[in-house]
């Protein structure tokens, strides 16, 4: 696997950002997406750094930073190196399922969502996946390297926010998203 690619993780909302959150479930837990994806990104970046594979958190703060603030980041970062981009983040809306999203038109982020989609069906024969799906979501349009956001799964319906919270749950998200990664890596790199 050539590992000359930096790995950018795009870690969802900040902690003021309203709504972006679970219901309050009979049981007294919730889902805060800022917070849980920050773990998320956390999670991704150590197993990336035990297999040696360049991973830079774009946004360390807690607090919200505008889109266009985050897709400047990314594009210094590749000024000098050859990256790619991960946006995670929970969906809402009352569905099921797992997707990932890449911008309109078809651009260099396709080969990179349709490895995820891919890795996603081998890891997750037991869950839903909602497929590539396509909008100009800021962060994906106005970052220059292949990007993509996944939607891991839906905070507001129960079954899939206690499968986001539980610790298998949590550690098949990742190992999905590093997986989908080294994948990308051996086919593009």
């Amino acid at each position: 696997m050539n590992k000359n690619i930096t790995v950018l993780i795009d870690n969802g909302h900040g902690k003021e950002t309203a709504g972006k959150r679970s219901p309050v479930w009979d049981d007294g837990s919730q889902l805060l997406e800022w917070e849980y994806t920050r773990k998320l990104a956390d999670a991704i970046i150590a197993k990336l750094t035990e297999k040696e594979i360049d991973s830079v958190k774009i946004v360390p703060e807690e607090k919200a930073i505008c889109l266009t603030e985050r897709a400047r980041r990314v594009n210094e970062i590749c000024k000098t190196k050859k990256c790619i981009l991960i946006s995670l983040h929970c969906n809402a809306g009352k569905g099921t399922g797992w997707e990932c999203w890449t911008t309109v038109k078809k651009n260099n982020s396709d080969k990179l969502a349709n490895t995820f989609i891919t890795t996603y069906k081998e890891l997750f024969p037991d869950k839903k996946c909602r497929g590539h799906r396509e909008k100009n979501f800021t962060i994906l349009y106005q970052s220059n390297c292949p990007c993509v956001l996944t939607e891991n799964f839906f905070m507001d319906t129960y079954e899939d926010c206690k499968f986001l919270m539980s610790e298998e749950g949590f550690e098949r998200i990742v190992d999905l998203h590093v997986k989908a990664i080294e994948n990308y890596m051996e086919m593009y790199s």
